[in-house]
């Protein structure tokens, strides 16, 4: 039995030690859930991966088992959603290690059952509070472009719409956030279908069933409906997205946790912030109910006021808004995050913030990857 319980928790700190963290609790709910998901055996192949993708082969080295043994543990892992797996140029497959949140958790959407839903809901304030998102959040928030005045300048990756240009390959799956609530008898009636996978990871979620493809002109249909139905966008924190989030404040376990904060803008990467021209306030109330993070409050008939500590910049006050009074504005300079190029980057800086930018699970092999791609033939 200790040997056992040694395994997940020698996993709990290799999660830990990635970059988007895995903290420990006193109530060791993080260890209820390792041992729902993985096998002991699992566990143990699990500790020997890195977020640097790699072969088979590469791998068997430190499993000390043959190649094919190897290969067939790790491509059931990937998909039970435990390990990530990409294809590789020459044909083969390459596997490395999920995070916990964004990954793993995700892709268990088809997979959930109670006793892990109410472990992650305790588990999930710990996630957001002794994580990395406040320095460097793996998401972060962008509007639909209606809510955004022409005058402004928009930079590409601040656009929804502008993300999905360039791309031939969309998915979308289903929310697991919306799907828990349900399933524990809570939630809302937005659209669970509100996961879009943009590029590289379609080829994932589909060999492992969950979602669908799309085209581009679905895509942008389903932006749409995110605006219409009050989901907030929050596609991955770096300039070359991966997927789009479509989050309500009522499901979404990150804004669920942010909203109970005293300043949720603090947690958000957003380059935004609502503004109300009171003067031509109707006083309809319609931004009071489309805001996720009540940023907007009134006493009595007065015009509304935006705390902008609560603002979260996601613009759905301002699409609604029946007579242009709520505007997006941009924030000052010393308030916007920087937006990393790639979501490898995002992690490196996750890392290096959380002091776990080990040689072995990151820094040397992708600067290598990098002087590589740049020197001269």
């Amino acid at each position: 039995m200790r040997e056992k319980e040694d395994v997940y928790r020698r996993l709990a700190k290799h999660l830990d030690d990635l970059p988007a963290g895995f903290p420990r609790t006193e109530s060791g709910v993080e260890i209820r859930i390792l041992k729902k998901l993985f096998t002991e055996d699992e566990a143990e192949m699990a500790l020997l991966l890195s977020v640097i993708p790699e072969t088979p082969s590469s791998v068997a080295v430190r499993a000390k088992l043959p190649i094919e043994e190897t290969a067939r543990r790790l491509e059931a892992m990937s998909r039970k959603g435990l390990v990530y797996r990409r294809e590789a140029k020459d044909g083969g497959r390459l596997y490395r290690a999920n995070q916990y949140v964004i990954g793993i958790w995700e892709f268990q959407v088809n997979n959930l059952k109670l006793d892990l839903i109410r472990d992650m809901e305790e588990y999930m304030p710990t996630l957001l509070k002794d994580g990395p998102w406040k320095k460097m959040p793996q998401l972060r928030t962008v509007p639909v472009m209606r809510a955004i005045p022409v005058r402004h300048e928009i930079l590409a990756h601040e656009r929804a719409e502008e993300m999905l240009q360039g791309h031939d390959r969309f998915l979308i799956a289903p929310c697991i956030c919306r799907r828990e609530r349900k399933l524990a008898g809570q939630g809302c009636d937005r659209p669970e279908e509100a996961c879009l996978i943009i590029g590289g990871g379609v080829d994932y979620y589909e060999t492992n069933g969950i979602g669908r493809r799309i085209d581009r002109e679905e895509a942008l249909a389903i932006l749409k409906k995110a605006d219409e139905t009050g989901l907030v966008l929050q596609p991955s924190n770096a300039k070359k997205i991966a997927n789009i989030c479509m989050c309500c404040g009522c499901c979404c376990g990150v804004l669920r946790t942010i909203k109970m904060h005293p300043r949720p803008a603090e947690y958000v990467s957003s380059p935004f912030r609502a503004a109300l021209d009171g003067e031509g306030c109707q006083g309809c109330g319609v931004c009071l109910k489309r805001c996720p993070m009540e940023a907007l409050s009134r006493d009595g008939e007065d015009p509304p006021r935006v705390n902008p500590v609560r603002c979260i910049g996601c613009g759905l006050c301002v699409s609604t808004c029946p007579s242009g009074s709520l505007t997006l504005v941009r924030k000052p300079e010393a308030e916007q995050r920087e937006v990393p190029e790639t979501f490898m980057d995002t992690y490196i800086t996750m890392a290096r913030q959380r002091k776990r930018l080990k040689p072995f699970h990151l820094a040397k092999a992708w600067l290598r990857t990098k002087i590589k791609a740049k020197a001269p033939n």
